[in-house]
C-alpha cells in the first residue's frame, strides 16, 4: 500500500510539532502510528532495523538526563523522539531521495524550496558515490588507518577533495542548466493520487491536536 508523499510530509510536519511540543505522552499519538504500522506491515523490521541504529544517539540524551535522576523526561525523550522517527520512517520507507524531493516540489511552496531540495539531494548523492569510490581506491593501495599523523593528513586531504570535486560539480552542473535555458522551475509528470489511506491519516493527525485520549506519561 503507497501512500502520498506530499501528503505524507504535510502530515509529518503536523504530528512532529504537536508531539515534539508537548509536555506529556497523550495516547491519541499512537493512532497514527498504529495506522502507519498496519500500512508497512510487511517492511516493519526494515523500518526497526533503522530504528535501532538511530536509537543509540537517542538512548544517550534519554541518558544525560537519567543522570540527573529526571526519568521523567528521560521517557518523553525517548518516547517522543521514537514516535516520531517511526512516523517520518514509515511514510517515506519505500521512497529513495528524489521521490522526496519531487513530494517538495508537488506542495507547491515555491520554486526556489524546490530547488534548493532538488540540489541538496543531487549533491548528497554525488558527495557518497565520490566517497565511495576514494575509499575503495585507498583499500586498493593497501592503505590501513591508525593513530598516526599519516593518516590523520589522509583524512584530511580526502575531505578537501571531496569539497573541490563538489565545487567542480557545481559549476559544471551551473553551465549544463544555462545550456539548457533553465529558468528556475522543475516540472514532474509524475504525480500521486490522494487515496483513502492518505486521507485517513490526516484525520488521525488532526485528531491529536483537537482530542484527547488520556496521558500516558
Amino acid at each position: 500500500m503507497q501512500l502520498n508523499l506530499s501528503f505524507g510530509l504535510v502530515c509529518l510536519v503536523l504530528f512532529s510539532f504537536k508531539v515534539a511540543l508537548s509536555s506529556s505522552i497523550d495516547a491519541a499519538f499512537f493512532l497514527p502510528a498504529l495506522l502507519l504500522l498496519f500500512i508497512r506491515f510487511n517492511t516493519i523490521f526494515i523500518i526497526i532495523k533503522k530504528m535501532l541504529f538511530l536509537n543509540l544517539f537517542i538512548f544517550l540524551m534519554a541518558l544525560s538526563a537519567i543522570m540527573y535522576s529526571n526519568y521523567h523526561l528521560a521517557a518523553l525523550i525517548f518516547i517522543r523522539s521514537n514516535l516520531i522517527l517511526f512516523f517520518g520512517l514509515s511514510v517515506f520507507s519505500s521512497a529513495n531521495s528524489y521521490a522526496i524531493a519531487r513530494a517538495v516540489s508537488n506542495l507547491k511552496l515555491g520554486d526556489k524550496i524546490s530547488a534548493v531540495f532538488y540540489f541538496t539531494v543531487k549533491f548528497i548523492d554525488e558527495f557518497k558515490s565520490e566517497f565511495q569510490r576514494i575509499k575503495k581506491t585507498l583499500r586498493a593501495r593497501g592503505f590501513k588507518p591508525c593513530s598516526s599523523l599519516f593518516t590523520y593528513k589522509t583524512y584530511g586531504n580526502l575531505v578537501a577533495m571531496l569539497f573541490l570535486i563538489a565545487f567542480h560539480k557545481s559549476q559544471m552542473l551551473e553551465k549544463t542548466f544555462i545550456c539548457r535555458g533553465f529558468q528556475g522551475k522543475f516540472y514532474s509528470q509524475n504525480r500521486q493520487k490522494i487515496g483513502i489511506l492518505d486521507i485517513i491519516l490526516l484525520g488521525f493527525t488532526i485528531f491529536i491536536y483537537i482530542l484527547s485520549l488520556g496521558n500516558i506519561i
